[in-house]
């Protein structure tokens, strides 16, 4: 039984280190190399690190971060990732932190796919195996490491959850019964609700996935009342789980008119064609690419190890490898082409869906191998092979696709920005930084993300740029301080004056204004949606500027959770009446 246990350690703790060696040579945990997202999501850690520093737990607007204006960001994005990086903050130093919520995420995504393999009948060395070269898969490591696709990487882990309750809601087709199978509800549930409560174009990506799968067996299968029994439980308990983030998000886009994010055009980098695909897969040397538009050279010769060996494999490996073409195929240009023009091309980035493909012919390759080969000796040493060799491409790929180009021509961010000189820095620029200067990240007005969901037709003046008061269209010498939720402003205020505040209002909120008198002002949102007050006769020296948390929000938490709640107690008792 001892042996046992630590065996089936091992087949954790190797992976994990594999992991942490990995990330280790990127940056050796002490600096961070630029990626398209990196400032974006550093800075939404930052604002949740310090609102729970200051022990807030809900964050509502941005005013640790995001240019500190008070943009609605913490609303409007999943932060359930975001609250495992910020808790991390606590524990390590900065990059550092980083790094580890990495390594986490890394873990997860293994330890998922692991599971789900081995419930879709692979052993315990195979599933490891396969779940080894999925996580270890070229895309996903670039869209960890070098993207720094935040959100999207913890959804993906996710998915594989979802994959094996669809797989399962097949089963529950073969009889007329009508009944819930609670275990393929759970999956569905655990599976959809982590993914929407990580990001929001993943969810819809898997969602319209799923329609397409439903639609299927409510064709081609006989129990159609059960299929759709199934699923519209999952769906409900699913909703009532992510309250704690629809709910806001809903009542915030109703509520206001907002800027949102901008779909990024059509590109080769963004939907490729079979070309592309193919160079990013093999690419070699001085050409060696570090992409997301491939599902990797593993998975790519899966398919034409399951096309040779046909005749050998089963209906799951044949079905997994078919539909995993297919869902290839609808992650490139020729396809997507038509549907950028249309409602369907604020799904940016068609190549995301390529995930489930990686995750099913990670599957495939070890299956066909299980097919092919009859010795288990010879078995298990292809795998070991088949690992090492997975292991070998992405740190051949890391090192010549990334860390060598980006290091020759990276700069420290070792400048702080300042009212005087407000700095435009493009995020895609090349840069390091380390755990000293990591707060610089913070300091850069330009940046993704930061003007995403602010109030339309906003103008970006000096008040806002420099966070600086306005009194008879003047900028007051003014000192601006961060608290959860809110700002302080320092300055000499005149009387009786109508004052600008640096901060942008939205009608779905409710602000609180109040002096070092405990006055309150009343408020009002003006053309340029800054807030505006009037001051008094009295003497003014200081204005705190908070927004409330709505009721609804804290309603959403309470469901939310009482949700989750019913649900572990409803899974000990199963699991104890199975005892």
């Amino acid at each position: 039984m001892h042996a046992s246990a630590i065996k089936k350690g091992c087949y954790y703790l190797i992976p994990g280190l594999v992991f942490a060696i990995i990330l280790a040579y990127v940056g050796r945990f002490g600096f961070l190399y630029a990626g398209a997202d990196l400032q974006f999501h550093a800075n939404r850690i930052v604002e949740f690190y310090n609102n729970l520093r200051q022990g807030n737990l809900i964050p509502v607007i941005s005013t640790f971060s995001a240019n500190q204006i008070g943009s609605i960001v913490p609303t409007m994005y999943p932060s359930f990732p975001v609250y495992i990086g910020a808790v991390l903050q606590f524990i390590f130093p900065p990059v550092t932190a980083m790094y580890v919520l990495m390594w986490v995420q890394l873990m997860t995504q293994f330890s998922i796919a692991k599971w789900v393999s081995k419930e879709l009948g692979l052993s315990l060395t195979e599933s490891t195996t396969a779940a080894f070269i999925y996580t270890m898969a070229v895309p996903t490591l670039s869209q960890v490491i070098q993207q720094w696709l935040f959100g999207e990487v913890w959804a993906m882990s996710f998915m594989p959850l979802v994959v094996l309750g669809l797989i399962r809601l097949t089963k529950t087709t073969t009889n007329n019964l009508v009944a819930l199978d609670k275990k393929t509800i759970l999956l569905l549930v655990i599976g959809f609700t982590f993914i929407i409560l990580s990001h929001v174009l993943s969810f819809a990506i898997v969602v319209g996935y799923t329609a397409i799968f439903t639609l299927f067996l409510l064709i081609f299968r006989k129990n159609r009342l059960n299929v759709l029994a199934n699923l519209s439980v999952a769906a409900v308990i699913t909703i009532l789980l992510s309250l704690i983030f629809l709910l806001p998000f809903i009542i915030a886009m109703l509520g206001n008119t907002m800027v949102t994010p901008a779909a990024t055009e059509l590109s080769i980098w963004a939907a490729p064609d079979w070309h592309e695909f193919i160079n990013s897969t093999f690419a070699i040397a001085g050409d060696a690419r570090f992409k997301t538009n491939t599902v990797g050279i593993i998975a790519f010769l899966a398919i034409f190890g399951v096309l040779v060996t046909w005749r050998k494999q089963d209906r799951f490996t044949k079905v997994a490898t078919l539909v995993s073409v297919g869902v290839i195929f609808s992650g490139t240009s020729y396809g997507w082409k038509y549907l950028y023009g249309t409602k369907l091309g604020v799904i940016q980035f068609p190549h995301r869906v390529f995930i489930i493909a990686i995750f099913l012919l990670s599957l495939s390759a070890i299956l066909a191998i299980r097919h092919v080969i009859n010795k288990n000796w010879l078995r298990n040493t292809i795998y070991v092979v088949l690992a090492l060799f997975s292991f070998g491409v992405a740190v051949f790929n890391v090192k010549y696709g990334f860390v060598d180009r980006v290091n020759a021509v990276a700069v420290q961010t070792n400048y702080k920005s300042t009212a005087k000189h407000p700095v435009s820095y493009t995020p895609m620029a090349n840069f390091k930084v380390h755990n000293e200067d990591f707060k610089n990240l913070m300091g850069y007005w330009v940046t993704y993300g930061a003007f995403d969901y602010l109030p339309k037709n906003v103008d970006f003046n000096q008040s806002l740029q420099k966070k600086e008061i306005v009194q008879d269209d003047k900028l007051l010498k003014t000192k601006a301080t961060s608290v959860p939720n809110g700002m302080v402003y320092r300055a000499k205020f005149a009387k009786n004056t109508t004052t600008v505040i640096p901060m942008v209002g939205y009608k779905s909120l409710k602000y609180e204004v109040t002096d070092q008198n405990k006055h309150q002002y009343q408020y009002k949102i003006n053309k340029n949606k800054q807030l505006v007050i009037k001051t008094t006769a009295a003497q003014v020296n200081r204005l705190t500027v908070r927004a409330k948390t709505p009721a609804t929000t804290y309603i959403a938490w309470i469901i939310s959770l009482a949700t989750g709640v019913c649900l572990i107690i409803f899974g000990v008792r199963d699991k104890r009446k199975t005892i």
